[in-house]
């Protein structure tokens, strides 16, 4: 069933890609069999022979306007040319770089029978500005021009073929013909026997005939690269195809806009374009090839410095083209440059060919065609070997050729891996499964142990649990939320390292409230290891208080002291590895007199008749990091009937607010704390609300409010 599944969606892929190349393929072959229709009337007859010449010896003469100024040489001065065809090619220029400039007359036979329906004149390639002549009544006049043969370089227009229309009454004439180029030679026609006389239907009927299959593989190669740069945008990380669409489209353009292509003018007229489409995709075809090469052997050096040298020319021949360089010039030495990179290219894929690799072995193939046309064509450009027509399309088409072999052979072999996995799919989704299975399992054990020995530790911290207190005037007020949060077997809890305590104590025969709120280091289980080890010492030196008379015979101040050198010793003997902030203070229930020690706490705050206030306070180093002799810093504070002391550790303050945009920010506000006091009036459970609805409490939260009535 798996197969013909697979079948019918081969079937499907297939159908829809003859759905769309079938009727391209039917055109092509409709319009070229109506190009090889058999003629039995003579659609057309050579116009290449009888010509002769007449070098312009000062160009600038001709730079008139009116045209009837022209003077057309004697006929003594024209000379004959020896095959009789109109082409002089022309001496090359300096370092070989280009030709020489030359303006040149030429002159035809007789234009023969125009027995046509549309009669014209045919030439697939003139160089490279021309404006023909025929004598008249008056003088010179004109039937044809293209460029401004009489301004030199500077009337260049393109490369375009010419069709031009002869009237039935040119028959007899001869046509005189202005001619200027700097490229290869001066010529009516290139090459010069295609120039011809006949049908208009017949040399576009030829034209398409000699034309389509290139341009179809023009485009071809365009839509390829087109398809590969959209692979290459949806997965970036496909360099090399991304690569290869970049050189592929230069490729496709240059196929169709490729100056001995004529098809593209009967597509449409725009000679310029054609020329700067052509130029342009060529300059970036070598370019474009060094980066895909860059790609496909990384580890070259060779070709890395290539393709920067062919960039680095490219930016530089579009700089002197700004200030005025021809186009065409700047191909000479462009032609020169990639021969020798085609050269060194073409010699490390050899080296690497050697290494065994399939794939390597197959570009090289496409490559070494692709190169040999390439070649071939540049020599021919240059003029160091006979040239009838170019073959780099066909070089293209074998390198695309190459290159999906790959592609085949990338496909299949993940299609049979693919096949490979999928037969022992379900094993392996077994095997996973059950692996997934135990590690679960370990995890809950794990988690269960863990969430045992929180619940073991929140035994310890129960007596230590948070409890108001009332005493005369004096009361007591706490509230404490732990971040770390468990259920262990049905049972809810909470541990942290916050203390929050009070306790009556009586010295010298007062009446005082012991109280204390600390801030252990760590989180979860050593936090909750320094808060048991903190309020187990606070209880101790209450309890021994209670129990001595020596102990209750001591001032407040002293009794902090102590208090504050016994826990600090206890702490000291973790060595470091526990620490603890805290402010642990006395107040005397009948005058509101307070004492308290401050250990790198966050500071109190007094509220006082609305308002809220950071009070003067000096701090003492926290325990476990102060030294034995240490002598703390008490502080006196007298409470008035009404006011209260408000204290908390740095959780209140550790929040994370959320923006309307989703942003999330830490709090920064170093007054929210006494804005909350004042509002709250003191009360830590309504502070504790007002915290949480701000943002999101980070770390665990403590309260503690001493009021005086």
């Amino acid at each position: 069933m798996r197969d013909l599944l697979v079948i019918l969606c081969r079937f499907r892929k297939v159908r829809s890609v003859l759905r769309f190349w079938l009727p391209i393929i039917l055109l092509i072959t409709v319009l070229t069999s109506a190009c090889n229709e058999p003629r039995t009337i003579p659609q057309s007859e050579p116009f290449s022979t009888g010509w002769s010449y007449a070098p312009v010896s000062n160009p600038s003469k001709l730079n008139v306007d009116d045209q009837s100024n022209f003077a057309v040489p004697e006929d003594s001065e024209f000379q004959t040319i020896g095959d009789g065809r109109p082409l002089i090619t022309l001496p090359r220029g300096p370092y070989v770089l280009g030709w020489e400039a030359r303006t040149v007359w030429f002159r035809s036979p007789e234009i023969p029978s125009l027995d046509y329906r549309d009669p014209v004149l045919y030439s697939p390639l003139m160089n490279q500005s021309i404006r023909l002549f025929v004598q008249g009544s008056g003088g010179l006049e004109e039937i044809y021009r293209f460029g401004k043969p009489e301004l030199g370089p500077d009337g260049f227009a393109g490369w375009p073929n010419h069709i031009i229309s002869l009237s039935p009454e040119l028959e007899g004439k001869r046509i005189y013909a202005l001619v200027f180029s700097e490229t290869l030679s001066v010529a009516v026609s290139s090459p010069a026997n295609a120039l011809a006389v006949g049908e208009r239907g017949y040399f576009v009927r030829s034209i398409i005939q000699k034309d389509l299959a290139r341009i179809c593989l023009g485009f071809l190669f365009s839509f390829a690269a087109i398809f590969a740069l959209i692979l290459y945008i949806r997965n970036r990380s496909e360099k090399l195809l991304g690569a290869f669409g970049f050189f592929a489209l230069p490729c496709g353009i240059y196929v169709i806009s490729n100056r001995t292509v004529e098809l593209q003018h009967l597509l449409l007229d725009a000679p310029v374009l054609w020329m700067y489409l052509e130029h342009i995709s060529l300059g970036l075809a070598p370019l474009t090839f060094g980066a895909f090469m860059w790609q496909a052997l990384p580890s070259s050096r060779t070709v890395r410095w290539i393709t920067l040298t062919l960039g680095a020319y490219l930016v530089l021949a579009a700089i002197l083209n700004l200030f005025g360089v021809p186009l065409y010039e700047l191909l000479y030495p462009f032609f020169y440059i990639t021969l020798l990179s085609c050269l060194g290219i073409s010699a490390v894929i050899i080296v690497q060919a050697f290494h065994k690799n399939r794939e390597a072995r197959i570009i090289l193939v496409g490559l070494t065609t692709l190169m040999i046309c390439a070649i071939y064509d540049m020599l021919g450009a240059l003029g160091l070997i006979f040239w009838p027509f170019q073959i780099i399309t066909w070089g293209f088409l074998a390198f695309q050729v190459s290159l999906g072999s790959i592609l085949y052979l990338r496909y299949t072999d993940t299609h049979r891996q693919l096949q490979q996995y999928s037969h022992g799919l379900e094993e392996k989704v077994q095997e996973r499964t059950a692996s997934l299975d135990r590690t679960l399992r370990e995890v809950r054990m794990l988690k269960e142990k863990q969430d045992g020995d929180y619940f073991l530790i929140s035994l310890l911290m129960h007596p230590l649990r948070p409890q108001d207190l009332e005493s005369g005037s004096v009361t007591v007020a706490m509230e404490l939320q732990q971040k770390k949060r468990f259920e262990y077997r049905g049972r809810k809890a909470s541990i942290g390292g916050d203390v929050c305590l009070a306790r009556e104590v009586e010295l010298q025969g007062k009446l005082y409230i012991a109280f204390i709120n600390g801030d252990a280091m760590g989180k979860s289980m050593q936090g909750a290891g320094g808060a048991v080890v903190l309020g187990t010492t606070f209880g101790s030196a209450v309890e021994r208080t209670k129990l001595s008379s020596a102990e209750a015979n001591r001032r407040p101040e002293t009794w902090l002291r102590d208090s504050f050198r016994e826990m600090n010793r206890v702490f000291l003997s973790f060595e470091g590895s526990m620490m603890t902030t805290m402010l642990l203070g006395l107040i005397e229930e009948k005058t509101g007199k307070l004492y308290y020690i401050n250990c790198e706490h966050p500071y109190v705050a007094l509220y006082s008749k609305g308002e809220a206030s950071f009070p003067e306070q000096k701090l003492t180093t926290k325990l476990g990091l102060a030294r034995p002799e240490t002598e703390p810093e008490v502080n006196q504070l007298e409470l008035k009937p009404g006011e209260a002391l408000c204290m908390g550790s740095d959780g209140k303050d550790d929040l994370i607010f959320t923006d309307a945009d989703g942003t999330e920010k830490r709090n920064a506000d170093e007054g929210l704390f006494l804005r909350l006091v004042a509002e709250c009036q003191g009360n830590p459970e309504v502070i504790r609300k007002s915290i949480t609805d701000l943002g999101e409490v980070t770390d665990d939260l403590s309260l503690l409010t001493v009021y005086y009535q």
